[in-house]
């Protein structure tokens, strides 16, 4: 039988506050009882004393107490802890132990299928995420209170991080390769990047695995103007802050013009480049927020003027090499590294399995023969040094180089 309005919303308010809690309750759950009907909808008085029959059959039953303050002279209906289980079941819902202990299963499962191409990155996080639940934690976008999801985000980026995905592989046709909808990566994107930055313990998305978005954009500071065939130029030059410009648009222009005298891309968007389009109030340089570069930055690069100098200030990590090498794949003209010389710290963290992955790679890339010492230099350590960018602070100059300590050097 259907649960009664003022029941159902009984159950709403107490999955809100108690539903998620591991720990049994020591204290009854309690909500004013004509507050419960006026949310409930309950307005007349044939409905009010109806649901009153019910809360005190269910009172007989040992389910709920409704209690009258003997001076307030109010109403208050009560779920006893007992009686926990009974509400739950009564939704055939699941208690939050019963789902931590599922979700935990999952992870036990996980780990031990083991990932043929990333082992040691696919048992440390699912360490990680198995100690965060033992916590009563979520580790974002991995959460104990829904198996079902997690099942399936396990399940998509170990499919998805097992094949090598070719080149630009449209995000669509990689996830009808999957077994999976259609729209399915693309719906599911943001969660599924996130999981990749967990596994590989750095920023990564979809697009660092071969895979394109087709809702791509491009994130920009400075002056530019897009220029199409019917001769319509799109002016970006009164914007103060950052901007972003989609694929679409970036697609239908033929080409770019800018007055910047510099390309300055940023692997860190969140800090650096913005502290970087603080420092540029003249718009000299046009600044570019990148880390793998995605194909609306692809296109972007490949429509400014072949002659326009292109610096890179990136980490100076593994990753942070790769980044440079893949711009340099990307970029019609020469991408010259900004503040990219690899530092040591002998209390930085141990190169990772995905660092050791791609060391031999890069050092043996003709692409990135510049970078060779410092490559060389990170693998011979067996750590990652000083490589974050924001060890350089903000921007203490008011034009380009914008840092002190590239002054010398650009």
């Amino acid at each position: 039988m259907k649960p009664s309005p003022w029941l159902v919303e009984f159950y709403h308010q107490w999955r809100k506050v108690r539903g998620h809690r591991i720990q049994p309750a020591s204290r009854a759950f309690s909500l004013p009882w004509e507050d419960l009907l006026d949310t409930a909808g309950l307005r007349s008085s044939f409905e009010r004393d109806h649901a009153r029959e019910e809360a005190k059959a269910l009172e007989k039953q040992g389910r709920l107490i409704l209690f009258r303050h003997r001076i307030r002279r109010e109403e208050t209906l009560s779920l006893p802890p007992a009686s926990e289980p009974w509400l739950l079941g009564l939704f055939n819902e699941k208690s939050a132990q019963e789902l931590r202990n599922q979700a935990l299963s999952l992870i036990d499962q996980a780990r031990a299928t083991g990932h043929r191409r990333w082992p040691e990155s696919w048992t440390r996080l699912c360490e990680n995420i198995h100690s965060a639940f033992m916590e009563e934690k979520s580790l974002h976008p991995f959460s104990w209170k829904d198996p079902a999801e997690l099942a399936q985000l396990l399940s998509t980026i170990h499919a998805l991080t097992s094949r090598e995905w070719p080149p630009n592989t449209l995000i669509r046709d990689a996830s009808v390769a999957l077994g999976l909808e259609s729209k399915f990566l693309e719906q599911k994107c943001a969660p599924l990047e996130s999981a990749l930055s967990r596994l590989f313990g750095e920023p990564s998305s979809l697009e660092s695995l071969g895979i394109l978005n087709t809702q791509s954009q491009a994130t920009v500071h400075g002056s530019l103007t897009l220029h199409f065939d019917d001769a319509s130029p799109q002016p970006y030059q009164s914007l103060q802050g950052p901007f972003t410009i989609s694929l679409i648009d970036l697609k239908r222009a033929a080409y770019a013009t800018t007055p910047a005298t510099h390309i300055l891309s940023i692997e860190n968007a969140k800090t650096t480049f913005l502290q970087a389009a603080v420092a540029n109030s003249t718009k000299d340089i046009l600044l570019i927020a990148t880390s793998y570069p995605n194909s609306a930055t692809s296109r972007l690069l490949a429509l400014l003027p072949p002659a326009l100098p292109h610096h890179h200030f990136g980490d100076t990590d593994a990753s942070g090499y790769a980044i440079l090498g893949s711009l340099r794949k990307t970029s019609p003209r020469s991408v010259q590294p900004f503040l990219m010389q690899w530092r040591d710290a002998e209390n930085s963290p141990p190169l990772s399995e995905h660092d050791r992955r791609l060391l031999p790679s890069l050092m043996a890339s003709p692409s990135l023969q510049d970078c060779h010492p410092s490559l060389q230099a990170m693998a011979n350590a067996g750590r990652k040094g000083h490589f974050e960018q924001e060890a350089f602070g903000a921007p203490t100059l008011k034009e380009w180089p914008f840092w002190s300590a590239a002054a010398r050097s650009v």
